[in-house]
């Protein structure tokens, strides 16, 4: 039994890993509560130092996307608190990055004001001898782990985390498969009006009076298909643009002190 339990510890992390890499996956999809989902099925997991904070530090940008701002706040200070020098594992907005860098200002002034009240501190706040407090810069320990980030187990995922931005905004994947729709039924469109232009033609040029209202028939068929297509690419395109301004989290300035 001793023997096996190396090798579920191992599982476990892969497993942390994986549910991270799905959380990315659901965050890119815009499927915010999917993604929380799997990292709270990743922090009920045995983790890593550099897991946990790594779980923290998504679990705040989720958050923040989502417009929960006091959770995130949380959720960037328990990160914060494991390393106070870690870095954001995506890329995100600059109302998101400026409200992360508050908290890490708060929790460098919480961090200053421990020193002072330590058993042993000097005058300038410095600690004398071994005392360290609770909250500790990584930078100040020995061998500290890097937290985990998704290029550590997939670079491509790294990459496709910072997405496409246009006017500043994200460009959602729905925005993309509404485009697709629409420049697929464009071209149907296309194909069936210059059918029916042919067919119009071979109406005016019909021998006789069966063959020009059999292609005529065929003409105002071909047309009416190309016009609902037509139709179907300009709702396809005004649907891609309005998910793109409504769901693609927008790059808002925020003042000094944080995200209201």
């Amino acid at each position: 039994m001793l023997a096996a339990l190396p090798l579920r510890a191992h599982g476990a992390e892969g497993d942390v890993q994986r549910e991270i890499k799905e959380a990315i996956r659901f965050y890119e999809d815009l499927e915010y509560e999917l993604a929380l989902e799997r990292l709270k099925r990743a922090s009920s997991l045995p983790q890593e130092a550099n897991e946990k904070v790594s779980i923290a530090l998504l679990r705040g940008i989720i958050q923040a996307d989502m417009g929960r701002w006091e959770a995130a706040r949380q959720d960037f200070q328990a990160a914060l608190q494991h390393q106070l020098d870690v870095q954001l594992p995506l890329s995100v907005s600059p109302k998101v990055s400026r409200e992360f860098e508050a908290q890490r200002a708060q929790a460098a002034k919480l961090l200053a004001e421990s020193q002072k009240d330590l058993p042993g501190s000097t005058a300038d706040g410095k600690l004398s001898g071994g005392a360290r407090p609770g909250l500790m810069p990584a930078a100040n320990v020995k061998d500290a782990p890097e937290p985990w980030a998704p290029g550590a187990v997939d670079g491509d995922l790294a990459k496709t985390s910072e997405g496409v931005r246009i006017a500043g905004r994200r460009v959602p994947t729905m925005s993309w498969v509404l485009l697709g729709v629409g420049a697929a039924a464009s071209g149907t469109g296309t194909v069936f009006g210059l059918s029916s232009r042919s067919q119009l033609e071979d109406a005016r040029s019909a021998a006789n009076d069966t063959d020009l209202i059999r292609n005529h028939s065929k003409a105002a068929d071909s047309a009416r298909t190309a016009n609902l297509m037509f139709g179907a690419a300009t709702a396809a395109v005004v649907g891609a643009v309005a998910t793109w301004f409504f769901m693609g989290p927008a790059e808002t300035p925020v003042a000094a002190g944080g995200a209201q």
